[in-house]
């Protein structure tokens, strides 16, 4: 008998795409030295908004999640 392979679903998928987890570490990445500038007063509450809505935009969320927040 031939195993079946599992079905991967988006969410699962993203994982396998080595471009969007590096899209997901720099931007990562830039959010956390732009809290750090937040915290040091280098830097407003917009800014930062700004940046954590670009990571926002890259994480594998569904849309009714990214609502809810």
């Amino acid at each position: 008998m031939i195993p079946k392979k599992k079905k991967t679903t988006k969410k699962d998928s993203w994982e396998d795409e080595p471009k969007v987890v590096e899209e997901i570490i720099k931007r990562a990445k830039i959010a956390v030295d732009a809290y750090e500038k937040y915290l040091l007063d280098k830097m407003n509450y917009n800014e930062l908004a700004k940046i954590m809505q670009e990571l926002r935009s890259v994480l594998p969320m569904s849309t009714n999640d990214k609502k809810k927040n």
